[in-house]
């Protein structure tokens, strides 16, 4: 490591390793630790570039200064981050598509929240929202541990289940199949009680996938009522779309995902332009995915700027073995369905959208990637489409906390907010890629070591053999119990 952290009045050269100590998610009670940053740039993620850290001060887990011009009192009784003249600080990273179900033994996915969320942490993303659960009562009692400071991850924002017929993941391909989980004769009454339900579990957000029209409007209602915002995964698996995104927009949905027109160019996204001045015109954010959706073509096109490291090593042996033996999954899309998939990215940033633009990963683990790194193949996805890099990194941080209603807390680094960033050994506003070269993370004040995170977390995720496949399954449980 090259950051230096002493904690001496007279600033004896002393350096320490970074361990990971316990952590606080959400608006649980932060470190009382005094820490205070020098040296390196700082990009806050609201300025257009990125300038000399002075001085960056927390205290109790929020920032109390920052550009601060520091004296020998201030340096008192603090552990003091040196940085080197390359580094620069950014706030933490906000996934707004944070997938943490896995599908190793070929049975449906389910959820791995302990080492996912550690992977995550340790390349800059402080903060995830989990985008529809197939286990969410996984995903909140982790939540709650990392609130209590009894586990080591992001924030988890929970999503809750699906809302809608994808409760039952890939045996329904639109919302007019059914679903036990999500019956067709779902009534308002049960709708209404499901999001009740989950608001009251602390669920901040909601994904629909696979709704009627009907069961939209009440969901978006609803959540609106409790609080909440909405996205959806509008389209299904027949090609066309469950709800209209002209009618998802006009309900009062807050984000959409993936795609804002049917086609590949031509006649199926003659409305392009239309649905962008729709969006514009009622402030709804987007997370285009796009390194989920081109992701095998651009792994083929890009090579090792996609895949830096081995990922393989964070799972079993026995489920490498699986994945080695499933072997890559066919393209999401072919040249033509994502080049208009980045052309439309391209034109709403271009049309005005730039304060609009969200990250999100959108990466079920089918192969050995994970979603923490995907995160930065996100990143990369974004300005290869021809995003400049200033742009990517404030969708990645300021436009992920508005968009989830946190921007109060979360976003920038600016005095009173959570004391959330993290060190990148480089320029990322130069090159994106330096980005994902992660020192340091700072989470309401606590600091981790990225290379500690990762090596607790080598070997972990996965069964660990035949006979362990239990968690591993899907199990769909009805919404009606006798």
């Amino acid at each position: 490591m090259s950051a230096c952290i002493c904690k001496s009045l007279k600033m004896k050269a002393l350096c320490l390793l970074l361990a990971s100590v316990s952590v606080h998610a959400q608006w649980a009670e932060p470190s009382s630790e005094r820490v205070i940053v020098r040296g390196g740039w700082l990009f806050d993620g609201i300025s257009d570039t990125r300038r000399r850290n002075t001085g960056i001060v927390i205290r109790d887990g929020v920032f109390v200064a920052i550009d601060a011009v520091l004296t020998e009192s201030d340096l008192a009784a603090a552990t003091v981050i040196d940085l080197t003249d390359s580094a620069t600080i950014l706030p933490g990273m906000i996934d707004l598509h944070a997938h943490y179900n896995f599908d190793l033994v070929d049975n449906g996915r389910a959820e791995e929240v302990v080492y996912n969320g550690i992977v995550f942490l340790a390349n800059g993303v402080t903060s995830t929202w989990s985008a529809g659960e197939f286990f969410p009562d996984r995903v909140i009692k982790h939540r709650d541990l990392i609130d209590a400071g009894k586990a080591i991850g992001p924030r988890l924002f929970a999503s809750g289940p699906y809302f809608g017929g994808f409760r039952c993941e890939y045996s329904i391909k639109t919302a007019l199949d059914d679903c036990i989980a999500w019956p067709n004769d779902i009534s308002e009454a049960e709708i209404r009680a499901e999001v009740d339900y989950w608001a009251s579990k602390g669920v901040v957000s909601i994904k629909i996938k696979q709704a009627t029209p009907s069961e939209a409007r009440i969901l978006i209602e609803q959540a609106h009522k409790r609080g909440m915002t909405t996205t959806g995964h509008l389209t299904n698996y027949d090609g066309e779309y469950d709800v209209q995104l002209r009618d998802a927009i006009l309900m009062g949905i807050d984000r959409v995902e993936h795609q804002l027109t049917l086609g590949s160019g031509g006649p199926g996204s003659a409305d392009m332009q239309a649905m962008i001045d729709l969006i514009l015109e009622h402030d709804v954010y987007y997370d285009a995915n796009l390194q989920m959706y081109g992701g095998i073509n651009l792994r083929n096109e890009l090579g090792s700027d996609m895949i830096w490291t081995d990922e393989a090593r964070y799972f079993t042996p026995y489920a490498q073995a699986l994945l080695e033996k499933r072997g890559p999954p066919p393209p999401e899309s072919d040249a033509a369905e994502f080049s208009q998939r980045m052309l439309e990215l391209i034109k709403l940033y271009k049309s005005g959208g730039e304060r609009l633009l969200i990250v999100g990963t959108d990466e079920p683990v089918y192969t050995s990637l994970l979603p923490g790194f995907a995160y930065h193949r996100e990143l990369l996805a974004m300005v290869h489409a021809g995003l400049p890099s200033v742009v990517v990194l404030k969708a990645a941080t300021i436009n992920g906390a508005n968009a989830l209603g946190v921007a109060d807390k979360l976003g920038s680094i600016a005095v009173g907010k959570l004391a959330d960033l993290y060190v990148a050994r480089g320029n990322p506003l130069d090159d994106i890629k330096a980005a994902r070269d992660v020192q340091l993370v700072i989470k309401a004040g606590v600091i981790h070591d990225a290379e500690s995170l990762l090596k607790s977390a080598e070997g972990m995720i996965g069964p660990a053999g035949p006979d362990d496949h239990a968690d591993w399954e899907l199990r769909v449980e009805p919404l009606r119990r006798e």
